[in-house]
């Protein structure tokens, strides 16, 4: 990614960064550490402001994009309890899964084992509350809710145990 630079005589510095929607995002930085940002909707198009900040400001901003307070993780597989034993789970179907090729109505999965497929997220695209006639696809992650016992009968469906 290319962040190009421009000097500002007398003002400061201007920094341009483009964004994946094809737009970009403008930092002008001030001798006197004042900072604003704008955002261009399009490379040709006209910068827009969107916040003026302070120094320190600024530094509370880079510092919470630097992922200093926060460090995402990212996981394979993981659950969120959400009360009593109610759960969300995350399960990616493998090449030979038992639901691979299937649609939703077809694999009887809520009746079988009580959990209810609340979206399918499949590469970059996310599906939720999936129609019945979805079909399922190796490599598709399932996010489902129920209860632990709901989710373990589920998990041994999905290992073939079932």
């Amino acid at each position: 990614m290319e962040i190009s630079e421009t000097d500002l005589p007398g003002v400061g510095k201007r920094f341009e960064l483009p964004v994946h929607d094809g737009s970009a995002l403008v930092v002008v930085v001030h001798n006197t550490g004042k900072h604003e940002i704008f955002k261009k909707k399009a490379a040709d198009a006209d910068a827009d402001r969107i916040v003026e900040l302070s120094e320190d400001e600024a530094t509370a901003l880079g510092s919470i994009l630097e992922d200093v307070h926060f460090q995402p993780s990212e996981t394979d597989m993981s659950s969120t309890m959400i009360g009593g034993d109610t759960v969300i789970e995350w399960y990616t179907l493998d090449d030979d899964s038992p639901l691979a090729g299937t649609t939703l109505e077809a694999s009887s999965i809520r009746d079988e084992t009580g959990v209810t497929v609340i979206a399918v997220e499949r590469g970059a695209d996310a599906y939720p509350s999936p129609r019945p006639a979805f079909e399922f696809e190796a490599g598709d992650t399932l996010v489902t809710i129920g209860r632990s016992d709901e989710q373990a009968a589920l998990e041994a469906h999905l290992e073939g145990g079932d």
